[in-house]
């Protein structure tokens, strides 16, 4: 499955956002996800909306606020992404 350029370095900037013991392990979870939400949407590609949605149920509940202004300084509403959120 191919990631767009977007989707890859949104993922690096969150992942920044989370403590160095679980960057690996969600960032592992977020890829399997996306791929797999790409693929039920019959999507060619993983966009970054598929990827932080991913990646945002993919962190632990505990840690998911600390997205939120990462997202923002992207331009991203949080809001948008508000089931992964609850999720």
């Amino acid at each position: 499955m191919t990631w767009t350029d977007d989707a890859r370095e949104t993922i690096e900037d969150l992942l920044t956002a989370l403590p160095l013991p679980v960057r690996d392990g969600v960032q592992q979870c977020a890829e399997t996800r996306a791929e797999a939400l790409a693929s039920d949407a019959g999507a060619a590609r993983i966009s970054t909306e598929l990827a932080v949605r991913a990646f945002i149920e993919c962190t632990p509940a505990d840690l998911r606020e600390r997205l939120k202004h990462p997202l923002s300084y992207r331009g991203l509403d949080p809001d948008d992404f508000e089931q992964a959120f609850n999720a």
